[in-house]
C-alpha cells in the first residue's frame, strides 16, 4: 500500500506531500488508517513561522481512524481494552521519551526533556495528515466506542485534554464559584464544558463569533461577553458587577492572545487562581505587580497539554456527552488532505468552530 503524507518543511512552501511505501508496524505498535485529523490552532502557528524546524517533519497532532496492522505483541490500547484490525480509535502523536526525571517523576509528558515531536518526515510516524499513521508503542491510543462518532471525539480533539490536563492542575473548584473562561475557540469551549460541569455558581465565556458563543452556551455558560460588542473595561465591569465587587474566583486563560493575560488578571478576586494553557506558541512578556499578587493571596499556574489520562478522558467525555450536547455539530468545515492549507487557514474565520481534514470513509 501507498501512504500519502503531509510533510512541513518550513520553506517558502511549506507544506509539501510525500507519497512512500506503507511498512509494518514496530513490535507493540500499529498502523492506522486515518479517517479524520483535526486542525488545531498549533498548526496555525506553525503555519506562520512560530513553531521553525530544522528538517522535514510530519504533523497533524489530532487523529481518529480505523487500526489497519497491529505490531508484534501488540494486542490492547493504552488502557487495556483489546484491539483487533478494523477497531476505531483515538491517539495522540506526541509522546514523551519515557526516561527523563519530567516522564516518570512528576508524571507530565508535556514538560518532557525530549519530547518526541515533531517526527522526521523521513521515516513513518504518527502524524495525523496522512493516510496511514505509525504508532510506536510509546504512544497513546485509545479504542473509540463503536456507538461514538469520530466527530464527537475529534470535535475538541488536544483541546479537551489540554483543558483536563488544566484542571487536574488547578484542582477543585469550589461550590459557588464564578469561573471566567477567556476565549470560545476549541480550548475554550472545551474549558466552558468541564466549568459547568463543576459546582461553579456562574460561568462567564469570553470571546468572539456567534457559532461559537452558542456553542459555550449549549456547553455549560451561563454567561458570555462579547470581545467585539465590548471593550475589556467593560467586560471587567460586568464581572465585578456580577460578583458584587469580588471578581473571578478561576480565570481559565484559553485565547493564545498575550493581551488576554493582563484582561484575566484585572478580573481577578483575592484568593483567586489564574490558569494559562493557551500561550503555547510564540513569544512574549507583561508586566506583573507582585505586591498586588502576594496580597491579595493569588495563584497564576501555568499548563501545558495532558498526559495520557486526560486522553482517555477525551474520549470518555465524548461518549458520555456527545448527543445530549451535540459534539459532533462544533465540526463546521471539512477538507480533503491536498487542500491542507486551507483548512489550517480556515481557523481565522471567527465562523469556524473546529474544521477537520477528511483523509478516509469511516467504514
Amino acid at each position: 500500500m501507498r501512504n500519502v503524507r503531509a510533510v512541513f518543511t518550513g520553506g517558502s512552501d511549506p507544506i509539501q506531500f510525500q507519497d512512500a511505501e506503507v511498512t509494518s508496524p514496530p513490535p507493540g505498535g500499529m498502523n492506522v488508517r486515518v479517517v479524520l485529523a483535526g486542525v488545531c490552532g498549533t498548526d496555525a502557528h506553525r503555519l506562520r513561522g512560530d513553531l521553525p524546524v530544522s528538517q522535514p517533519v510530519g504533523f497533524g497532532h489530532e487523529g481518529v481512524g480505523l487500526v489497519e496492522e497491529l505490531g508484534p505483541g501488540t494486542h490492547t490500547d493504552s488502557a487495556g481494552q483489546p484491539l483487533v484490525p478494523g477497531d476505531r480509535v483515538y491517539w495522540f502523536p506526541p509522546a514523551g521519551c519515557g526516561e527523563c526525571h519530567q516522564c516518570n517523576v512528576q508524571q507530565d509528558i508535556g514538560t518532557c526533556d525530549n519530547f518526541q515531536w515533531p517526527p522526521s518526515a523521513a521515516e513513518p510516524n504518527p502524524a495525523a495528515f496522512q493516510e496511514f499513521a505509525t504508532l510506536k508503542p510509546n504512544v497513546a491510543v485509545y479504542r473509540v466506542p463503536d456507538e461514538t462518532p469520530f466527530e464527537a471525539v475529534i470535535a475538541f480533539g488536544c483541546a479537551m485534554q489540554t483543558a483536563l490536563g488544566a484542571f487536574r492542575r488547578l484542582g477543585r473548584i469550589a461550590p459557588g464559584s464564578t469561573v471566567v473562561v477567556q476565549g470560545t475557540g476549541p480550548v475554550g469551549l472545551a474549558t466552558t464544558l468541564l466549568a459547568g460541569l463543576s459546582p461553579a455558581a456562574r460561568v462567564i465565556a469570553i470571546g468572539a463569533g456567534g457559532r461559537r458563543m452558542e456553542a459555550a452556551r449549549r456547553l455549560g455558560a451561563t454567561d458570555v461577553l462579547s470581545i467585539e460588542a465590548l471593550s475589556a473595561e467593560e467586560r471587567r465591569s460586568v464581572i465585578t458587577d456580577a460578583t458584587s465587587g469580588r471578581g473571578a474566583d478561576v480565570v481559565l486563560e484559553s485565547a493564545g492572545v498575550l493581551n488576554a493575560f493582563d484582561e484575566g488578571m484585572e478580573m481577578l478576586a483575592k484568593n483567586g487562581t489564574y490558569v494559562v494553557q493557551g500561550l503555547y506558541s510564540g513569544q512574549g512578556t507583561v508586566s506583573l505587580n507582585p505586591f498586588r499578587l502576594n496580597n491579595y493571596a493569588q495563584r497564576i499556574i501555568g499548563s501545558v497539554g495532558g498526559n495520557p489520562e486526560d486522553i482517555h478522558g477525551t474520549v470518555v467525555l465524548a461518549s458520555r456527552f456527545h448527543e445530549s450536547m451535540g459534539f459532533g455539530d462544533l465540526v463546521t468545515h471539512r477538507f480533503p488532505l491536498h487542500d491542507l492549507r486551507g483548512a489550517i487557514e480556515s481557523m481565522r474565520d471567527g465562523g469556524v468552530i473546529k474544521p477537520v481534514v477528511q483523509i478516509a470513509a469511516p467504514d
